[in-house]
């Protein structure tokens, strides 16, 4: 248990392995008291190449979890050790984990719940509700993308181009030969640094990258989500803005929530003051998202 100001409990729960790598989850609710309104699976940001289930800040936990809905933070592997056949895959034993044990481990019923990411953790939870066993309640999108065929991954970026170049060498010193599913950002960064300065993302997620359309989800998948939160910076530098607004036009029932920015992951830079505005955005949603609330916001 934590302090009073994050007063919500958490645990850690073994999921399943992956060539004898462990693979967690961290179950954050709050007052067993309270009335249980959902449980949140949520996905890390990183590039899937670097991140950490646990990055989500404290405020953003604990609004959640007062008012009543459980979050459920997981591992993933990441990338290159692993590349996203393998990365998706094992999301999937995830989920359907969560979905046979929920009852009985968490005490909680697993059919109410949603999906959520930041950034990569964004595509993540908008591929898996796509091609879930069982429908999610909702979707919720920070920052994130639905197609990896976006110009922007595969030329060199002129944001990232900014920063001092990274030397093969570092690289071969980053990138293990074993499966692991987190990554201190300040050690593994400068991977997905390199691969946006070289524009070869791609290649460092699929050993094929042809198949980046098989990872990709379609206009008509995406009218087939239940209802779906985006939010995301107006001049976000790394995932183009341009991707939020079509998931809102294309998801029938989304509330997209633009925020002035020029910072890809605002919620983590500004936290008390455009972050904690965005996620009682959320919240509000979260408790009647077939209301259509008039956001503050660019669109």
């Amino acid at each position: 248990m934590l302090s009073k100001l994050f007063a919500y409990e958490r645990v850690t729960i073994p999921i399943h392995t992956i060539n004898e790598l462990q693979l967690y989850g961290s179950f954050y609710r709050g007052s067993k008291n309270q009335t249980y309104k959902g449980t949140i699976l949520y996905f890390h940001g990183g590039g899937l190449i670097f991140g950490h289930r646990e990055d989500m800040p404290k405020k953003y936990i604990s609004l959640l979890t007062e008012n009543g809905y459980g979050l459920l933070a997981l591992d993933y592997l990441l990338a290159p050790e692993s590349k996203l056949p393998a990365i998706m895959q094992a999301i999937h034993r995830s989920i359907e984990w969560f979905m046979k044990e929920g009852l009985h481990t968490l005490k909680i019923d697993p059919s109410n719940y949603y999906v959520m990411g930041r950034s990569a953790g964004g595509y993540l939870a908008l591929y898996h509700a796509v091609h879930a066993s069982v429908r999610p309640r909702g979707v919720i999108v920070f920052y994130g993308y639905y197609t990896l065929s976006d110009a922007s991954f595969t030329v060199p970026s002129r944001h990232f181009l900014n920063y001092p170049k990274v030397s093969d060498k570092m690289i071969q010193q980053l990138v293990g030969n074993q499966p692991i599913s987190s990554a201190p950002t300040d050690q593994r960064y400068p991977l997905y640094l390199a691969a946006r300065q070289r524009g070869d993302w791609l290649s460092v997620i699929l050993d094929d990258t042809d198949h980046q359309r098989t990872y990709s989800l379609t206009k008509e998948q995406l009218m087939g989500l239940p209802p779906t939160f985006i939010t995301a910076a107006h001049q976000d530098p790394d995932v183009p803005v341009r991707q939020a607004k079509w998931l809102h036009k294309y998801i029938p029932e989304s509330t997209l929530h633009i925020v002035e920015s020029n910072e890809h992951d605002f919620d983590r830079t500004h936290i008390d003051t455009l972050g904690i505005n965005t996620y009682t955005v959320l919240v509000e949603w979260l408790n009647n998202p077939q209301q259509k609330y008039k956001l503050k916001g660019i669109i």
